[in-house]
């Protein structure tokens, strides 16, 4: 698209239903500068056959982005291992110029090279007129400080609570690590509100829970999201075949919860078999593969469980939510996950925890089923009232598509060109 083409863009009219939370789809489509140029720290970034990829959760937004501006300048680590598949949005690089950082295993191991972590953050916020953030990371409180410096423009986007998902279960390295992984995570927000200050930067948080971790007058609760409108899905009604599916989407990881929906399984009453598909890597985590699939068998389901692995965003998502009856999202701990807009947008009923953002993206009754964490038997009951209630199920199906309707990809790009073109 000719600069002087990407300058303008249509006005959308708001629906009803976006009217009812502070996300992004309120606000109406922006003009973009056609010669803004922005630096963006996001996903682990993957090469293959000479092209860049990365998570498609945030390569999207990306390649949105880049379409209406000048440059985007992406920096992020370069993944490896099994985290290499979960990188499978290309980044045209007619649009987008990668710059990747050294490999990162975790959080301590990063912290063993400050000065080069600084170095990166430093080529980062000098690429951009504009800087785009997503999530936090080792000093990356630093980028404040530097954007403050050179008088830029910065838009952090806070996903989730890193405090609250480290004190779900352990994860495999000890209780004494675990507890210090969560004073360094109460100590690397503390920095991030502090470092937000410095720069005056506008703050797009996960929900309401993560914006009231980080209040101040530039910060809003959004709701998360990677659909395109043209790729809503409608149908009437589920649980209209011989047996029920029951999904999760989702990284198979502690706080995901998971071990409840297992047990929640047997407890399902229905007159017809009621099966179980897991989507999602468990590469992050194998020892807590391992432990939910002896929970499986020790409750005698291990041929009512299926471990479908990872599903790209696409075809391979689409066909797992339009084959499914019921999507349950079991989480401890949230900000407002992707796939309950996904989800909805394609026409499926949804049950998920009281937990993070969840609230903010769900209204128990209306587009969906809340029930509190950790609770088996609530699980059961919630999904069982969307088999047995044929005039609630369709209710929510309606109800849960006409409340995603604007929450698509391309307004919450506008929300974020309207942040990024503003002065500090």
């Amino acid at each position: 698209m000719p600069d002087g083409d990407r300058s303008t863009v249509t006005p959308v009219s708001r629906s009803p239903s976006a009217t009812r939370s502070p996300d992004l789809s309120q606000s109406p489509r922006t003009v973009a500068p056609s010669r803004l140029t922005v630096a963006v720290m996001g996903y682990r970034v993957a090469q293959r056959d000479g092209v860049w990829y990365t998570n498609h959760s945030f390569g999207r937004l990306i390649v949105e982005l880049a379409a209406r501006v000048r440059a985007v300048h992406f920096h992020g680590p370069q993944a490896i291992g099994e985290d290499e598949a979960t990188c499978d949005c290309a980044l045209p690089a007619d649009h987008i110029t990668v710059h990747p950082w050294k490999p990162r295993r975790n959080s301590l191991a990063t912290m063993k090279h400050p000065l080069r972590l600084i170095r990166e953050y430093r080529g980062l916020v000098r690429s951009g007129e504009a800087i785009l953030l997503r999530g936090g990371g080792p000093l990356c409180w630093t980028c404040h400080l530097m954007a403050r410096t050179d008088h830029k423009t910065v838009v952090h986007w806070l996903i989730s609570n890193p405090v609250a998902v480290l004190k779900q279960q352990p994860r495999g390295y000890g209780t004494a690590l675990q507890w210090l992984g969560v004073q360094y995570a109460r100590l690397d927000r503390m920095l991030i509100r502090w470092g937000i200050r410095v720069s005056r930067a506008f703050v797009l948080a996960n929900g309401s829970e993560v914006a009231r971790l980080f209040p101040s007058p530039r910060t809003e609760p959004v709701i998360s999201t990677t659909i395109r409108r043209a790729e809503f899905h409608e149908r009437r009604d589920t649980c209209t075949g011989d047996s029920i599916r029951v999904l999760f989407v989702g990284f198979i990881r502690p706080e995901k919860g998971i071990e409840y929906l297992i047990q929640a399984l047997p407890m399902i009453r229905s007159n017809r078999p009621v099966r179980l598909a897991i989507v999602g890597p468990t590469g992050a985590f194998p020892a807590e593969t391992r432990r939910l699939r002896e929970c499986a068998r020790a409750l005698g389901l291990d041929d009512r469980v299926t471990w479908e692995g990872y599903a790209a965003f696409g075809n391979a998502l689409f066909s797992q939510l339009d084959r499914s009856d019921v999507l349950v999202l079991p989480s401890l701990s949230e900000g407002t996950p992707r796939v309950l807009v996904e989800a909805r947008a394609r026409s499926l009923p949804i049950v998920a925890t009281r937990v993070g953002g969840i609230p903010t993206s769900v209204r128990d009754g209306q587009d969906g089923l809340l029930v509190e964490p950790r609770d088996a038997r609530a699980i059961a009951g919630a999904v069982t009232r969307i088999i047995k209630d044929g005039s609630l199920r369709r209710s929510l199906i309606r109800t849960g598509r006409q409340t995603v309707a604007d929450w698509t990809i391309e307004r919450f790009v506008d929300r974020l060109l309207d942040r990024l073109t503003r002065r500090p």
